[in-house]
């Protein structure tokens, strides 16, 4: 009787998953295929890992042409310029002492009935898309801070469990970027419920480097990594915004 070597198998296994994808999905695989840069992209972020470099392009095609492609709008919605302009959601000009970029996120000052979630998650895309190209971000990648101060329950009201996986399908699965920590600062006691929902589908690594913080500690655990000498003032630091964000990315862009 013969038999078929692993390769064989892993081939076969190929074959079939690829045959599974829709035509849109292959088109777009396709054309990543055909840039060197793009395809450069996704085997840095997973650092020369080449299987999970796949599974990344893969999802993100999926994503975006199958299952939720609203979330990747091909310019930046009109909604992103006040966001980024103020400064309530933007990219800071220092990294960290590790070299990773710093993207912050000021959430008492975003208005759910001006700009929906749904809507803020279009901008997020749109700037990660841009920011793939920055080699820190890229190599040694990105911090993620959000602060809590003055939110609501208008805004606790938008992280329904299906929005939460969708954000996590997209930013953990679909695109080759290192999350090495997330601070969510001066959490109110009654919007802590919206971790405790969404932890148990979170992957091992995103647990371990989440860091959640109440009103009457402040800034006190995020000032323990990154100094208030490269923070704007809203996070503790002792920046004006115009000095500490990153402006460049809104030049690209317009």
């Amino acid at each position: 009787m013969e038999t078929t070597t692993q390769s064989e198998r892993d081939g076969l296994v190929e074959v079939l998953i690829w045959r599974r994808i829709t035509p849109e999905v292959r088109e777009y695989i396709a054309s990543v295929f055909e840039d060197d840069s793009i395809l450069l992209i996704y085997l840095k972020g997973r650092k020369y890992r080449v299987n999970h470099a796949w599974e990344t392009l893969k999802r993100k095609a999926e994503i975006l042409c199958n299952d939720y492609p609203e979330y990747f709008p091909e310019t930046l919605p009109k909604a992103g310029f006040p966001l980024i302009n103020n400064h309530v959601y933007g990219i800071l000009k220092a990294r960290d002492k590790l070299g990773r970029r710093i993207v912050c996120f000021n959430s008492g000052k975003w208005d759910p009935k001006e700009t929906s979630l749904d809507e803020l998650v279009g901008v997020g895309t749109y700037l990660v898309d841009l920011m793939l190209t920055d080699e820190d971000f890229l190599n040694s990648g990105m911090v993620f801070i959000q602060n809590h101060e003055d939110i609501g329950m208008k805004h606790v009201k938008e992280y329904s469990l299906h929005k939460m996986l969708r954000l996590l399908d997209i930013y953990c699965y679909a695109y080759p970027i290192q999350i090495k920590g997330i601070y969510h600062l001066n959490v109110p006691f009654y919007a802590r419920y919206v971790y405790k929902i969404i932890r148990p589908f979170l992957p091992k690594k995103i647990k371990e480097r989440i860091i959640i913080s109440s009103n009457d500690q402040k800034f006190d655990v995020l000032h323990e990594q990154l100094s208030p000498q490269i923070l704007p003032k809203f996070l503790g630091g002792h920046l004006e915004n115009e000095e500490a964000f990153d402006m460049t990315l809104l030049q690209r862009i317009q």
